[in-house]
């Protein structure tokens, strides 16, 4: 995958943000808040730019926990797909899709739900959010969330080396002045 050049993952709401992030150098990005009858023809976009896109399923009206939005978004070209939701992750899996499921680290006594979800899912990544929490985990808990992409409050280029070197092997923001951080990889 793209990360391994650029850690950054743009996160893109709403259609108006496609334009910004096309013009940067960014390769990757989360598409959310985008509407259903729009989301083919922004992916063809993605797609034709070269770009990876995942779809937060969790945050386009129309998706969600429809039985059939998995196979919808395979059938519209969809590479990846972002949700909280195990059963949405299983399914992208199924279907040969790189799959990230989103973890909310509130406090230590929902990491063992999560990490069994995680067990059950088996995502390509897994997305942890707020991103500040990861200084508090142990490296055994870090190791249940992986591999992992950092997650919310992340506004710096500090912020990015610090998520790099704290373990994850990307970072997602919507600071699109962080989306040019290609291949800057911590020292």
């Amino acid at each position: 995958m793209k990360l391994t050049r650029n850690p950054v993952i743009a996160s893109v709401f709403g259609a108006g943000s496609v334009a910004g992030f096309l013009d940067s150098g960014c390769q990757l990005c989360i598409l959310a808040n985008v509407s259903l009858h729009e989301l083919e023809g922004l992916l063809q976009q993605l797609d034709r730019a070269g770009k990876f896109t995942f779809i937060n399923m969790d945050a386009c009206s129309g998706l969600g926990q429809d039985r059939g939005a998995v196979e919808y978004l395979k059938k519209i070209g969809t590479q990846g797909v972002v949700s909280t939701k195990t059963a949405m992750i299983q399914r992208a899996n199924n279907l040969n899709m790189v799959t990230m499921q989103k973890v909310f680290v509130t406090d230590r006594s929902n990491l063992p739900r999560s990490a069994a979800a995680l067990e059950q899912s088996k995502p390509h990544l897994v997305q942890v959010m707020p991103w500040p929490v990861i200084a508090h985990l142990t490296e055994g808990e870090k190791r249940s969330l992986s591999p992992f992409v950092a997650a919310g409050f992340i506004r710096t280029g500090s912020d990015v080396a610090t998520a790099l070197r704290a373990g994850a092997k990307g970072i997602s923001t919507s600071a699109n002045e962080l989306w040019d951080q290609a291949g800057h990889q911590p020292s």
